[in-house]
């Protein structure tokens, strides 16, 4: 009797034990953010919505229609902060893990250029995901919010990247950079 009662106190213990996160859990979450920004950066390519759990609930920015008023459906375009900027970074600042549900709070950082100030600025994003854990093994995203925020000067970049050429380059391949550079200087 004493063995089962002793068998019966352990049995909590053991479970717990044994539903404690592997080693391997945190790196297959980061590999899930990973691929979900490299998505976002497709463009209209992008498959993002593969990563997500059945139910899962985007609060995130939505995307919006190029043309809202055709009745042919119109081309959507992203409005997440790493489909617009010209140079997109992240960092994972909370990662917290259980056997079945996991959740990390992101930093996002988007950099553009300004062609009429001649200057790159920053935009910045705090972005939640929750994933679950999937009967397969996959971590999949249950949940994603992100929200446009204030920089606070200990994440403020300094210097800014030079993105000059790189946007001449892309984005700004129709405009004359010496007559943008001119009219900088005369503002």
């Amino acid at each position: 009797m004493r063995a089962v009662l002793v068998l019966l106190l352990l049995l909590p213990v053991s479970q717990a034990l044994a539903d404690t996160p592997g080693e391997g859990e945190e790196p297959a979450i980061r590999a899930v953010i990973a691929t979900w920004y490299s998505e976002l950066q497709k463009g209209s390519e992008r498959r993002h919505w593969q990563l997500y759990a059945p139910g899962a609930i985007d609060g995130g920015p939505e995307e919006t229609e190029l043309n809202p008023h055709s009745r042919a459906r119109s081309p959507t375009v992203s409005n997440e902060l790493a489909a617009k900027a010209l140079k997109f970074s992240y960092d994972v600042d909370v990662l917290k893990i259980d056997p079945r549900f996991a959740k990390a709070i992101v930093w996002e950082r988007g950099y553009f250029y300004a062609w009429a100030a001649q200057q790159t600025y920053e935009n910045a994003a705090s972005t939640l995901f929750m994933f679950e854990k999937q009967q397969d093994g996959r971590w999949l995203i249950l949940g994603h919010q992100a929200q446009s925020v204030g920089i606070p000067p200990n994440k403020r970049t300094a210097p800014m990247p030079d993105l000059r050429d790189h946007f001449y380059a892309t984005q700004g391949k129709g405009r004359d950079p010496k007559a943008d550079a001119e009219a900088a200087r005369k503002f």
